[in-house]
């Protein structure tokens, strides 16, 4: 039972957590990561693998070895890049860390600090600016004197409050070689105050209708959180490829954004390869209405180049693995009906007859994939495809005379 002072307690406890920018802001900038590792794969060279969580927050590692460190800050509590903010101290600390414990190469990293939005910080902009050595040896002097007041005595250095003396200390009193290293390879990268938006901008520079363009920011965050947590899940890092992500991000777009025609390049199989395929059950099926024989080399030619097409597309990322499911649905679904009609029209004819008729239809049906016209070859391959596992066949007792025939051959 909850009495007076349980009710008072429980009161006190919610208008804690309700406090704007406490637990909104933790989760923003937990989340945030997901959206920094998202627009960072969309812009990664290729050939590079991006990570969350690893070395950093996130991370872009280039086939060339240079790797480029990202610490996302959320805005929406307080200044994370002011001179003493606990964030920025503790982002250098850890740093200088992987540096000195070899790690990472300075000289081979690029070592950002992305803000959600743009805030100032004459410490980190010092830093950021930096692109010499000479330049970086002036911020970190800068940085001692602010925070540390003149050498020797570095007079402010007792002032410094307990919760960032550690970091400060730590990284002000490391080598000045390494800081130099480390100081010029920094930069500042600020958002425009909503890291989704900016995403959306990222992708509106690619080819997409302006209209997907939000449809397509929600696919790929969706696509990067479940492929990272599945990873993460299992105990293994969340390392991405970029060229995996840009093939299903191709794909994706296609789908939902283009209207055009799927060009084959499945090769032309010969003779022989052709007649090392007439034992296959669709053939077989084809003999059940007595088919010629250049009638079965045709069809066996559509369905080699269907299946090569269909494996090659999903590689080039031209089509979503899940629009082929949904084309063999569909020609499953037409099939049937198909097949419901054929009887009731010709249920006097023979079963050779009424296969012949089914098979007719089913090989001028017209359809498409993710809005794009296929080549001719390509349907009809797809049928052979069904055919070949038995969820369809032409002859009324195709079924049963596969099993007859199959009986007989043993």
């Amino acid at each position: 039972m909850i009495n007076e002072k349980n009710s008072k307690t429980i009161k006190k406890e919610k208008s804690k957590s309700s406090i704007p920018g406490a637990a909104p802001g933790q989760a923003l900038g937990y989340s945030l990561q997901y959206t920094r590792l998202t627009a960072m794969l969309l812009i990664a060279e290729p050939g590079s693998w991006c990570s969350l969580e690893v070395l950093d927050d996130v991370v872009e590692e280039k086939n060339t070895g240079v790797k480029h460190l990202v610490q996302s800050k959320s805005t929406l509590g307080s200044n994370p890049i002011s001179d003493r903010a606990k964030s920025l101290w503790k982002t250098l600390f850890n740093w200088l860390h992987l540096v000195e414990n070899g790690h990472v190469e300075p000289d081979q990293t690029i070592f950002e600090i992305y803000v959600s939005r743009p805030v100032d910080g004459d410490i980190a902009s010092a830093f950021s600016g930096a692109r010499n050595n000479a330049d970086a040896l002036a911020a970190l002097q800068k940085a001692r004197l602010l925070l540390w007041g003149s050498e020797p005595e570095y007079l402010l250095k007792s002032d410094l409050s307990e919760d960032i003396a550690k970091y400060v200390n730590t990284v002000l009193a490391a080598k000045d070689s390494t800081l130099i290293s480390l100081i010029k390879n920094l930069r500042l990268m600020f958002g425009s105050g909503s890291p989704q938006s900016d995403l959306e901008e990222i992708i509106a520079t690619h080819p997409v209708s302006a209209s997907k363009i939000e449809d397509i920011a929600n696919y790929l965050c969706g696509l990067v959180k479940r492929d990272a947590d599945k990873l993460l899940e299992q105990s293994l890092p969340a390392i991405l490829s970029r060229d995996e992500f840009h093939l299903r991000y191709a794909a994706y777009c296609r789908r939902v954004d283009r209207e055009t025609i799927l060009t084959s390049f499945a090769p032309v199989p010969t003779k022989d390869e052709a007649l090392a395929r007439m034992p296959e059950v669709f053939v077989q099926q084809l003999d059940l209405l007595d088919l010629e024989f250049e009638d079965k080399l045709e069809a066996i030619s559509d369905f080699l180049m269907a299946s090569a097409d269909r494996t090659i597309w999903s590689k080039m990322g031209e089509v979503d693995e899940k629009s082929f499911d949904e084309l063999d649905d569909e020609l499953t679904r037409t099939w049937k009906n198909k097949q419901r009609a054929n009887g009731v029209e010709h249920r006097t004819k023979s079963g050779v007859d009424q296969g012949l008729m089914l098979y007719a239809k089913c090989m001028e049906h017209k359809a498409v994939i993710q809005a794009m016209s296929a080549p001719p070859h390509f349907i009809p391959g797809c049928f052979h495809r069904l055919a070949d596992t038995q969820e369809i066949g032409w002859h009324p007792s195709y079924l049963e005379l596969l099993r007859i025939k199959t009986k007989a051959v043993v």
